[in-house]
């Protein structure tokens, strides 16, 4: 098999203070960041809803998520943008979510032998953290995220 069979696309993420790395079938769009829908009485990580393709879409700051005391702000709104994420674990209120993403995400081929595990220590958000290249990534545990979410109660936000 060659490098490229086994290469995986993924998307690098830069968030406000760390990067996150997803697989490429998980998201669904990435889109220039816009102003979001409000609710009140969420959590602080949970920044808003976006209208999106006809669906509304919970935006989740992954970074507030993770570390309880951060605080979200953008480091330029021309230069965010929102993944749309595929929600996988079946939830009943929502079908997509959004990460806030600093700048642009990036397409990369992934092999194994590019990624370095660190003995780092990991979040309740994340499934792992790995060296790619020059960049300490964050491997997220998108099945908390969205379980996180599904507790906000979304038929009363959506």
């Amino acid at each position: 098999m060659s490098d490229v069979e086994a290469a995986l696309p993924a998307f690098v993420i830069p968030l406000q203070k760390s990067t996150i790395m997803l697989p490429n079938a998980s998201v669904a769009e990435i889109i220039p960041y816009e102003p979001l829908q409000r609710v009140q009485d969420t959590p602080d990580w949970f920044i808003g809803v976006l209208a999106w393709r006809g669906v509304q879409v919970p935006v989740v700051s992954f970074e507030m998520l993770t570390v309880k005391r951060a605080s979200f702000s953008l480091v330029s709104v021309s230069s965010a943008s929102l993944v749309v994420l595929r929600a996988l674990g079946g939830w009943q209120g929502f079908q997509y979510f959004a990460l806030v993403a600093q700048a642009l995400p990036r397409l990369v081929l992934v092999t194994a032998d590019e990624l370095f595990q660190v003995s780092e220590d990991v979040a309740v958000t994340e499934l792992f953290k790995v060296r790619y290249s020059d960049l300490l990534v964050s491997i997220p545990d998108v099945d908390y995220i969205e379980g996180q979410i599904d507790q906000i109660a979304f038929e009363t936000v959506l």
